[in-house]
């Protein structure tokens, strides 16, 4: 717990989904119930030492990684592929074989197949370009080198999670709601008039937060982020830092066995 909370993308892109996810209801509950305001911290002490929010942060990021095949059929692919195949791609052709030449030179082995090669098989194309990225991936770790890309990658990490815990963000703000209203009516004997304005304020913050999680949380709320990281990653087929690599030489099959 303590490393997500010093470790930036782990605070960001896990940690931040987890704690958003409890916003709707710890609010509410301290405006229906002030009693138990003074005991949230608390409570939210006794969370933390039971790694109540790690396992939330944990499962955000299973939960937002199993989002990924599906956002990358409704994309039509991932991202950084998508960049590099001259059919989907959103760079100029002088850019796109720019960064081609450099990957090219780069790993060990790989050929981008030319424009025919690539129209006869879509298929090995994608996986040629997909090998370059894992390349390029592991070349650009250093934070502090590629500090954009982490940056973008952080976001993509922060949106995606969100994407992945949403469902039960909304069932949490539901039951929020549902409580909230059987609590005002409980306590007001079912006068309108005698509900509290810190019940009506905790039904808002309900159905504020269902509108946030259920209409703005979704596939094009990550794309926006996934295609930043994309870009920035590519992008470093320019940089200085990248030339100062060297390229990886691949493993014989006899040294693998050995």
């Amino acid at each position: 717990m303590i490393g997500s909370i010093f470790d930036p993308y782990d605070r960001k892109a896990r940690l931040y989904p987890a704690l958003l996810v409890m916003l709707v209801p710890v609010v509410a509950l301290a405006l229906v119930a002030p009693v138990f305001s003074s005991q949230l911290a608390g409570l939210a002490s006794l969370a933390v030492a039971l790694g109540g929010l790690m396992l939330l942060s944990s499962l955000g990021r299973e939960w937002g990684k199993r989002k990924e095949p599906k956002l990358y059929e409704i994309w039509g692919g991932t991202p950084t592929t998508l960049m590099l195949l001259r059919a989907s791609t959103s760079l100029d052709q002088l850019t796109l074989d720019r960064y081609r030449k450099v990957l090219s030179k780069k790993v060990s082995g790989l050929s981008f197949p030319d424009p025919t090669g690539e129209a006869s098989d879509p298929s090995r194309a994608a996986a040629t370009c997909e090998s370059a990225v894992k390349w390029l991936r592991e070349a650009t770790r250093d934070k502090k080198k590629f500090a954009l890309i982490f940056a973008e990658n952080t976001n993509y990490g922060f949106r995606r999670n969100l994407l992945g815990v949403r469902p039960m963000a909304i069932v949490l703000c539901v039951l929020t709601l549902l409580l909230t209203a059987l609590n005002a009516w409980l306590s007001s004997s079912g006068s309108l008039t005698a509900i509290t304005v810190q019940s009506w304020i905790s039904a808002l913050v309900a159905c504020i937060g269902l509108v946030v999680w259920g209409a703005l949380v979704n596939a094009d709320f990550v794309k926006t982020t996934a295609f930043a990281y994309a870009t920035a990653l590519l992008a470093a087929c320019d940089s200085p830092s990248l030339a100062t690599e060297k390229p990886k030489a691949r493993k014989s099959a006899a040294t693998s066995k050995g």
